[in-house]
């Protein structure tokens, strides 16, 4: 057993407990201790106030000459009086390494002592986990995530720009692939993890996908809001584009034909609105329809026409046979590449690859065959993490990537299907998706307001915790939720392969080609 550190003192509670601290072995801020409670059972508990008084000055009235003059024959006396006071959030109960509620109050008088590195080492431990990094407090201590939980439960990382956010992620990438054989599908807005390599060195793993979409596969108001025609203030364009959409997906064209075929159809149909006469066309369902135009119907005709052939001319690849679901491997980090693309059109894209990769996975668990073949992915478990979270589901907007994101987050256990949310700026996130990220890794938040919002979307956040977050360098975290089984600040690992997202060395980079310069004057004066 450990040197106690303490006795409990005053009031206690199941949930926290005051002491009266050893001066010879005064605990961090931020320690784990423990103590029995009433029961006899070990409590754990975080230190979270660690105070310093003197019974003999506590009267305010003390003036400093006062105080100065007395302390030279007193001082032996005054440091009899010294007094170290601690208080502690209790996490739990330790029983056969599980971590369980406190349902007794702590016993007054009871011995405080530091929790033994060998009870933390195997509390964070985990056989088949993720080795995040080390314990702020005790450096010799590994902390491990439990995979299982981290994905089935959905995580978050959150954090300021510069705080560590892409290497927290290289590192759990690099495991969950090259270590667990795992499949992990990123959404990269902006490109950066196309040059990621593993920390063996290797690309080996990793598959760039880029943005393919075979626009037969979407539904006709997927491929409305894809060309940008707007939902709300765009009623009768939509009207006319749905039409026109499963008209030409009734005659199976698929692909650049796909779309070339829409533009025809909406120049046709401009010039029977131009004569005022009837246009045939297919519904949903495949039945012959007549629609009837006329000139009030030119002007959505035309901005369709304008939607679709600039659509046309700016990401002609995306209509690529090739689909991207296609494309992901299971066993593989899946990189798909959306640079390039609007904030809105990205929306789109990534709401058809989740629903499809739910939907898909759904129906291989359940027997139905053929989805192996539009997405060799689904045959195994897989996690979707998204860079820039903020992006695709901003808070108070409840758009197609929300609504697939949270049918993931309620069903995805199930199935198999984990979320990962990454973002700089949590206050511009949507809300429910945010809450329903169970294991949260909170870089340093140094915005009140966003420290906050992480607060009220998550209960294992306390109001001690948000000094812990503030107060981190880069590179430490705090960790709470099922992935650990004590909330834990922690020096994330260093990645040892190559990842986007670092800072440029700007200092660098300019002095670099000032000397480059400066050679290449020097060599020109030789030269003459």
């Amino acid at each position: 057993m450990s040197e106690a550190v303490g006795l409990v003192m005053g009031k206690s509670s199941i949930s926290e407990f005051s002491f009266t601290i050893n001066p010879s072995c005064i605990p961090k801020f931020g320690e784990y201790v423990m103590a029995e409670n009433r029961d006899g059972e070990v409590v754990v508990g975080i230190v979270r106030e660690i105070s310093n008084f003197n019974r003999m000055i506590l009267d305010e009235g003390f003036s400093f000459d006062y105080l100065v003059k007395n302390m030279d024959f007193s001082r032996k006396l005054l440091e009899k009086n010294d007094v170290i006071v601690g208080n502690a959030s209790v996490i739990g109960v330790i029983r056969e390494g599980e971590v369980y509620p406190n349902r007794v109050p702590i016993k007054p008088n009871s011995e405080v002592r530091l929790v033994d590195d060998s009870i933390l080492s195997s509390l964070f431990r985990c056989e088949k986990g993720i080795e995040l990094g080390r314990m702020i407090a005790r450096p010799d201590i590994t902390v491990s995530l439990d995979v299982r939980q981290l994905v089935l439960r959905h995580f978050a990382i959150l954090s300021i720009t510069g705080g560590g956010k892409s290497n927290t992620v290289a590192v759990l990438v690099n495991d969950i692939v090259k270590r667990l054989n795992g499949t992990v599908v990123l959404i990269d807005p902006h490109g950066e993890y196309v040059g990621y390599t593993f920390e063996d060195g290797s690309e080996r793993g990793k598959n760039v996908v880029p943005a393919g979409i075979r626009p037969e596969r979407l539904e006709p108001w997927e491929f409305a809001s894809l060309v940008g025609v707007d939902r709300e203030k765009a009623a009768v364009q939509r009207m006319h584009l749905e039409r026109i959409f499963t008209t030409v997906r009734h005659e199976g064209k698929a692909g650049r034909e796909f779309v070339e075929r829409v533009l025809d159809i909406a120049e046709e149909w401009i010039n029977i609105a131009a004569a005022k006469g009837e246009a045939e066309y297919y519904d949903f369902n495949g039945v012959k329809r007549i629609a009837t135009l006329d000139r009030q119907d030119l002007n959505s005709l035309a901005r369709i026409k304008e939607y679709v052939s600039s659509f046309m001319r700016r990401y002609e690849d995306l209509l690529s046979q090739n689909d991207m679901l296609a494309n992901i491997k299971p066993g593989y980090l899946n990189v798909i590449n959306l640079s390039g693309f609007d904030e809105g059109q990205m929306r789109v894209v990534v709401a058809y690859l989740l629903r499809n990769l739910l939907v898909g996975r759904i129906n291989y668990v359940r027997g139905k065959k053929g989805w192996e073949k539009v997405c060799p992915a689904v045959v195994k478990p897989m996690l979707v993490i998204f860079e820039e979270g903020h992006i695709f589901a901003p808070k108070g907007i409840n758009n197609d990537v929300v609504s697939w994101m949270g049918r993931i987050a309620r069903e995805g256990r199930k199935f198999g299907v984990g979320l990962g949310i990454v973002s700089q700026r949590p206050k511009r996130l949507n809300d429910d998706v945010l809450s329903q990220c169970n294991t949260k890794i909170i870089l340093r938040i140094t915005e009140p307001n966003d420290q906050r919002y992480v607060q009220h979307a998550s209960e294992q956040i306390s109001e001690d915790l948000l000094s812990d977050i503030a107060s981190l360098g880069v590179g430490e975290a705090v960790v709470v939720g099922p992935a650990v089984k004590l909330p834990v600040a922690v020096k994330i690992r260093k990645f040892g392969g190559n990842y986007g997202g670092r800072d440029i060395d700007v200092v660098g980079e300019w002095t670099g080609k000032e000397e480059e310069q400066k050679m290449q004057v020097t060599l020109e004066d030789l030269a003459v």
